[in-house]
């Protein structure tokens, strides 16, 4: 049996919510306070409510244990799939760049959230799926910006991009990048790198809508 405060709760997210004054909060479909149990079957959510007042986290307490969380957890599933997402990351960096003809640092940053949205996949809680989600990122990061280096010198030299991969100095190579991050490049980096560690844990679920 639901309490009070449980059901106004419950009704304040209902779009037949109402306000009468002596009275409280009541139903607009009776014009009385609200009586049922557990469940209403005329509940229908507030999404614009929602959009104007998110609910906060602590409203929806996580339903599974830690021994449960644990067991779900999948490393080599996030390693995985965060790895695809690094290689992809890296490339989609180097072709938007040399397309474009910019070495764009913010791409760091979709890059970061790729590979933390991917790891997540693990459904991981401990800190192990975060390490694992920031070293990726910073790897694709790295991996991007040589990428563009290399597509950047073989449009400048009219080479085929494999022509500059196996005849390039890749001193030369690593001194340009590191100015790169030396410059704005690092900032970006670090969000990344941020970005990759936060993402990569599972998303707590809340309970469905429209029960208490």
């Amino acid at each position: 049996m639901a309490t009070v405060e449980e059901i106004e709760k419950y009704c304040r997210n209902c779009v037949s919510r109402d306000f009468v004054n002596g009275k409280g909060l009541v139903c607009k479909r009776t014009r009385e306070l609200p009586d049922f149990d557990e469940e209403c079957e005329n509940f229908e959510k507030d999404e614009e409510l929602l959009k104007m007042a998110p609910p906060k986290p602590d409203d929806f307490p996580v339903s599974m244990t830690e021994e449960e969380l644990l067991a779900e957890e999948n490393l080599p599933k996030g390693v995985l799939y965060a790895s695809v997402a690094c290689i992809l990351g890296a490339v989609a960096w180097s072709l938007i760049s040399v397309s474009t003809g910019l070495q764009m640092g913010y791409m760091a940053i979709g890059v970061g959230f790729l590979v933390g949205f991917a790891m997540r996949q693990g459904k991981g809680i401990r800190p192990v799926f975060g390490i694992w989600g920031a070293v990726l990122a910073l790897i694709s990061c790295v991996l991007g910006d040589f990428l563009s280096i290399i597509g950047f010198a073989a449009k400048d030299y009219d080479m085929t991009f494999f022509e500059v991969l196996t005849g390039v100095d890749y001193g030369e190579i690593f001194s340009v990048m590191v100015k790169n991050v030396a410059s704005m490049s690092a900032l970006f980096y670090g969000i990344a790198v941020y970005e990759g560690y936060k993402l990569s844990f599972r998303a707590q679920k809340h309970p469905v809508g429209g029960k208490i």
